[in-house]
């Protein structure tokens, strides 16, 4: 009973680890993000300059941000040694839900969306300041329906699996004579 319930502390550790990270990392996501800002034509909302390198900024930010966090999270759970498979399916699930996190946290921080902003204003009305998001800020687009969100997850299976392979148990060597 007691190595069952070490081994729950453990990974019960290594999912609240994660969920803190991805809370700090949701933080700093928005605080390092500059909101672009647009103008309104017939009740919509446009990027002003429009342009890939304005629209993607915040998805770019949270790619940089999200990736190397996964990584050094997912090496420290690696070095916590024994229950590998149990340890590994911890830190897939732990690191999708503190993506879905630093994505939920990030947004909820930055300025509202601008669309229904925009709908009340008239024509050509500047500095309305974007929403954080995932995906370009096009009316209709859902702004969580993203491939970003795996970034976290992927890093830390990569940092995890680089870590039980340069790091594991060596297998004996057999002798040849």
């Amino acid at each position: 009973m007691t190595g069952s319930r070490t081994l729950l502390l453990r990974l019960g550790a290594v999912a609240v680890t994660f969920l803190v990270a991805g809370v700090l990392a949701g933080v700093v996501w928005e605080l390092l993000w500059s909101p672009p800002t647009g103008v309104t034509y017939q009740g919509q909302w446009y990027l002003e300059p429009a342009g890939p390198d304005v629209s993607f900024q915040g998805i770019a930010l949270f790619v940089l941000i999200a990736f190397p966090l996964g990584i050094v999270l997912g090496v420290l759970a690696g070095l916590l040694r024994g229950h590998e498979t149990a340890t590994a399916l911890t830190v897939l699930v732990a690191a999708s839900l503190a993506g879905i996190v630093m994505y939920a946290v990030g947004s909820s921080l930055s300025p509202p969306d601008p669309q229904p902003l925009a709908a009340g204003q008239p024509d050509y009305t500047t500095d309305i300041p974007g929403h954080l998001g995932l995906t370009a800020p096009d009316h209709g687009r859902v702004p969580w329906h993203s491939s970003a969100l795996v970034v976290l997850p992927t890093g830390a299976m990569a940092g995890l699996v680089g870590t039980y392979l340069l790091f594991g148990k060596r297998l004996p060597r057999r002798s040849r004579g």
